[in-house]
């Protein structure tokens, strides 16, 4: 993904926390309309994970299934893919962005313009979780139209495994973004990371046919857990890993890298 500096930087006109919120969402607004130019974002965060989920869960059926924790394979894998989506928005879509604005110089016209950090690191949190929701939005209201989705067993649960996912790849993606020199090391590492990790973090085959030594590597993938935790909430059954203390403790980790990163670097 490239970034296209085409609008003017906004710059603080009001002091105090009004002031930060709306300057937030004036960011965040220019950022969307830059970002509706990219059509590879669409691609990459929506089109890939929407086409997989569809043909896998139209290739193993729409009954229970002891491979799958006893639910129907369709249901398995239209809720799991909100995790992949996540972990797309994570792994790629954000550092890219982020290590291109570097790349061009905009994070230095930001500060040169008067922009506090912390609007900054705001807007890019308020952006992720904008794509993030409405690219999970189009995947579920598609695969439901296709194959049909059955209603959350526990919708309380469901929506705190989302944030707790959102959470995780956000900082993820913050924290790889702050690291990756260009736009385009961090799509080359970003697209060999996300492979392996959608495949084994329950984006692809089920657990039950996975070997001991992928079933091992899946146990540590954030994703697994946060795929196994909105399963477990909205099908009521799941075999893939699903505590939510790891999620959490990857996205803290997270954003101490990425604190430190951008307190040893220049933007």
């Amino acid at each position: 993904m490239t970034a296209t500096v085409a609008q003017p930087v906004p710059t603080r006109s009001t002091a105090g926390r009004s002031g930060a919120v709306w300057m937030t969402l004036r960011l965040v607004g220019m950022e969307l309309r830059l970002l509706g130019r990219e059509k590879s974002v669409i691609v990459g965060l929506i089109g890939f994970p929407l086409i997989t989920v569809l043909v896998l869960a139209g290739v193993f059926g729409q009954g229970p299934d002891p491979d799958f924790g006893g639910v129907a394979p369709d249901d398995h894998y239209l809720v799991g893919y909100i995790g992949v989506v996540l972990a797309s928005l994570g792994v790629t879509t954000i550092p890219v962005h982020l290590a291109t604005y570097r790349e061009l110089g905009v994070l230095r016209r930001f500060r040169a313009a008067g922009l506090d950090a912390r609007v900054v690191v705001a807007s890019e949190i308020l952006l992720g979780a904008v794509l993030g929701t409405v690219a999970v939005g189009v995947v579920l209201l598609v695969g439901s139209l296709v194959y049909g989705l059955q209603a959350p067993a526990d919708p309380l649960a469901v929506f705190g495994w989302y944030v707790a996912g959102l959470a995780c790849f956000i900082a993820i993606g913050v924290a790889f973004g702050s690291l990756a020199r260009t736009g385009r090391s961090a799509a080359a590492l970003g697209n060999l990371i996300f492979i392996p990790l959608f495949l084994l973090g329950g984006g692809g085959p089920p657990r039950a046919v996975m070997s001991s030594a992928m079933q091992t590597i899946s146990d540590v993938l954030p994703l697994s857990h946060v795929v196994g935790g909105l399963r477990h909430a909205w099908l009521g059954s799941t075999d893939d890993p699903h505590a939510l203390w790891w999620p959490v403790l990857v996205a803290a980790v997270a954003v101490a890298v990425a604190v430190r990163s951008a307190r040893r670097q220049p933007t």
